[in-house]
């Protein structure tokens, strides 16, 4: 959390507070927006309010435009200063992407627009802290870019929580034709999802063409989830809780020699399986009063209950092949790069003129 409010940052240097509300939420959720999006969080679908604010952006340098042809635009906010003095120094919304990445990030803002008020988990420190501190999860249950690797919700897609509904998590599907993104993404999210009581997850694309197919594919590797018996006591799955027995019990007897397979599963199940219930459940297999058949009964019949809602989303992005605007051509924006412009210096540059096309 920020010790202070990095709206008036952004004021100080000449945006107003809606502006500088606005380019808090695009470096927190995306880097990238369109004019309409801004008129739609002013509630002003036309006029000149948005080109107010792309000439203040662009004359202190914060913006960069990228040229979708047919005089539409995208416009990323590139600023390290502003990313800094918003808290954000890490993040990657300021480096330029693939167009369906930006694409993708265009959509998570329309989202985040239609659910203003609500409550978001808009941030990688906000989802660590609900799960591990709030829902008492283990941080082993969270996706992560690999294992251990500490990365974790890589996608940055926003999560909904609410005191009387399910978890409610999103996927954006960029246009893709391909569901692997898809399949990928809730091969990592399986743990958390296995380990809630309850979720929903919400497919969200501006077409319907991988709606059906993404449909079966979750319905697939769901059951796929609880028959491994993924839940919070064995967060790895029932497999990786017996084999875990095993190596104890070789360790302790010493009736077979100790391989470095065990003694890598010890070191990873005496940090996950540390409750009560555990070590009932490792004194039962010790004296013989439980088996491997139990055992996998016992979590394979656990699982959440999941609902999948595919979202067509009522939005255009003028996404096709992206020309990049040089920054030597300034009529788009400043003609001085982002790192040589200094977010809290009050010198107005040299005004640029904006092309009045765009989304």
């Amino acid at each position: 959390m920020l010790p202070y409010d990095p709206i008036p940052v952004l004021e100080s240097v000449g945006y107003t507070e809606r502006e500088a509300a606005f380019l808090y939420l695009v470096a927190l959720h995306s880097g990238f927006f369109l004019r309409r999006q801004y008129g739609r969080f002013v509630r002003r679908e036309r006029g000149a309010i948005a080109e107010q604010l792309l000439r203040r952006a662009a004359a202190l340098g914060h913006l960069q435009s990228i040229a979708c042809g047919q005089s539409r635009f995208v416009y990323h906010l590139a600023s390290k200063e502003v990313y800094a003095a918003l808290g954000l120094a890490a993040s990657q919304h300021r480096r330029l992407k693939s167009d369906a990445h930006i694409k993708c990030r265009l959509m998570v803002l329309d989202f985040i627009l239609d659910h203003i008020g609500d409550s978001i988990l808009d941030s990688t420190d906000a989802k660590v802290r609900f799960f591990t501190h709030s829902l008492d999860l283990s941080a082993m249950v969270l996706p992560q870019s690999r294992a251990g690797s500490g990365h974790f919700f890589l996608e940055e897609f926003p999560i909904l929580i609410g005191e009387q509904q399910p978890i409610c998590f999103t996927f954006f599907d960029d246009g893709a034709l391909s569901t692997s993104s898809f399949e990928n993404f809730l091969r990592r999210y399986r743990a958390v999802f296995a380990a809630l009581p309850a979720f929903e997850l919400l497919y969200l694309a501006d077409s319907d063409r991988n709606f059906e197919r993404a449909e079966k594919i979750f319905a697939a590797l769901y059951r796929e989830t609880r028959a491994l018996g993924i839940t919070p006591m064995t967060p790895r799955g029932v497999e990786h809780f017996l084999d875990y027995l095993r190596a104890r019990e070789s360790n302790d007897t010493q009736n077979r020699p100790v391989t470095l397979c065990d003694l890598k599963i010890l070191r990873e199940g005496d940090s996950i399986y540390t409750t009560l219930e555990h070590q009932a459940l490792c004194a039962a297999w010790k004296i013989g009063s439980t088996s491997v058949e139990r055992i996998r009964q016992r979590f394979q019949q656990q699982g959440p209950r999941a609902k999948f809602i595919s979202i067509a989303m009522p939005y255009r992005y003028p996404l096709y092949r992206l020309k990049y605007e040089r920054m030597e051509k300034p009529e788009l924006g400043s003609r001085h790069r982002t790192g040589e412009l200094p977010l809290f210096e009050k010198e107005v540059h040299e005004k640029q003129l904006l092309m009045t096309g765009g989304e």
